[in-house]
């Protein structure tokens, strides 16, 4: 068994794409408005936007249509490569007690109980060291995978490859 690869749905970029269509739509409107009624003000801002709006749509839709990794589970351990929660990186199982889901803020988060906590939060980088520490003042474990995000999979999908992969690794390395 391979890495399991789980993508981000861009949600935003999407929204962005959308409103600059609609932007590129009412551009035009004004360029065809001021054409008819003979209105020069009209057709060059009409023009200048109907550019920047479609060179703004174009760039949306390609940013939209980029895949982004989410969580990249793989035999050794997970990357967390999440752009809600800050990605924590690699963790590996080694380093892994359990998996549990948490509800907060009306979402569902997979937070991951460490063995040593205190060993593995202080090779941290700062920013990361200072969520993990957040997390942990809140009574919550000190990494969170954020899955609201994940495209085509829910929170309990993703815990039960966690828990599967972190099994058959406890099972051969322990």
């Amino acid at each position: 068994m391979g890495e399991i690869i789980i993508e981000e749905s861009n949600h935003r970029a999407f929204a962005i794409s959308l409103a600059n269509f609609f932007m590129l739509v009412a551009s035009i409107a004004i360029f065809i408005y001021g054409f008819i009624k003979d209105k020069k003000p009209y057709v060059i801002i009409g023009t200048l936007a109907i550019i920047v709006f479609f060179v703004g749509f174009g760039l949306a839709v390609i940013q939209a249509l980029k895949e982004k990794k989410l969580l990249i589970i793989t035999m050794d351990g997970i990357d967390d490569c999440s752009s809600a929660g800050g990605g924590f990186g690699f963790i590996p199982y080694s380093e892994i007690k359990e998996f549990k889901i948490i509800r907060q803020y009306n979402t569902e988060t997979i937070g991951i109980i460490l063995e040593n906590r205190k060993d593995f939060i202080s090779k941290l980088a700062h920013p990361k060291w200072k969520l993990a520490k957040r997390n942990l003042n809140l009574k919550q474990p000190a990494i969170q995978i954020h899955t609201e995000l994940a495209k085509d999979m829910d929170t309990e999908d993703i815990l039960t490859l966690l828990q599967k992969r972190l099994r058959d690794y406890k099972s051969l390395y322990e």
